[in-house]
């Protein structure tokens, strides 16, 4: 049996961030430099992927992303504003939706064929409205994890499993996140915070039992993690908690990215986008 690995990118810029107050952030300091030395990455591995982009950072981040898909990766979309949907209304939900829809249509000529949830934040009632109103195929928004408040729960119980991480309904997809079960608790595997956060031999003990029983492996980073502008001034009311967050192994996350795709390598996983993989499994 095939297993398949999408390292995604969620291009999305530090302020955006729940846990920060985009109101109170400079937003002239960026960190999207991260974009273009992930792009950098993948090239060197000859990797293709996925990157679902937030909507408003379309228009100034152009040429960044028709570099992308002139490297043959896919984009989708990452809603609007980055405003997580369970905290907004179904009618503006389909608002920001539709924003998003457009600007990936005027500005790349992207007909955009997936989604992702900031913060994984969604629910079966907006799932339905992608599926149907939108008409994507697909939507990578479901993770097992329950100890983090901002993420959301999406019911499938009419979806048909195609495999551990993979649901249909229809022609529709859901990919999930990737975790693992330690001690009958869920712990995510995939995430460029956790990637950050963990030391290296803990994330690889975790990958490797992982892998033991899992086909695909299905990864998000975002562009601030890559990034090498460490000097990022937060808002002045910023806790600990959060600063430290923000920051822990960011200087580490390139070399640790380099010490996973290897890992991935040496297990046979091959590297695609959602929208292969979407064609792959429904063919």
């Amino acid at each position: 049996m095939k297993k398949y690995a999408v390292l995604g990118m969620d291009v999305e810029d530090w302020f955006h961030l729940d846990y920060f107050n985009k109101e109170e952030c400079d937003t002239s300091q960026s960190t999207m430099d991260g974009l273009t030395l992930y792009l950098d990455l993948l090239k060197q591995y000859e990797i293709k992927t996925t990157f679902f982009v937030v909507g408003e950072l379309v228009s100034k981040y152009k040429d960044e992303l028709n570099l992308i898909l002139e490297h043959g990766h896919e984009i989708a979309l990452h809603s609007y504003s980055h405003i997580r949907p369970l905290n907004l209304s179904i009618s503006e939900f389909r608002e920001d939706t539709q924003k998003g829809m457009t600007v990936l249509k005027d500005v790349l000529n992207v007909d955009p064929q997936g989604y992702r949830a900031p913060c994984f934040s969604l629910d079966r009632e907006r799932l339905d409205i992608l599926k149907n109103e939108f008409n994507l195929i697909y939507d990578s928004s479901k993770i097992k994890f329950d100890s983090h408040d901002l993420y959301g729960r999406i019911e499938l119980n009419d979806f048909d499993s195609l495999a551990e991480d993979i649901y249909k309904k229809d022609l529709f997809l859901e990919f999930e996140a990737s975790t693992v079960e330690i001690f009958g608790k869920s712990l995510p595997v995939s995430g460029g915070g956790y990637l950050r956060i963990f030391p290296w031999f803990l994330t690889k003990t975790l990958l490797k039992k992982y892998m033991k029983t899992n086909g695909n492996y299905f990864f998000y980073i975002h562009p601030f993690e890559f990034s090498k502008n460490y000097n990022i001034t937060v808002p002045e009311n910023t806790d600990f908690k959060t600063k430290l967050r923000f920051n822990t192994g960011r200087r580490s996350v390139e070399k640790k990215m380099h010490k996973l795709i290897k890992l991935l390598k040496q297990n046979d996983y091959e590297f695609v986008t959602f929208r292969d993989l979407y064609s792959g499994k429904i063919n």
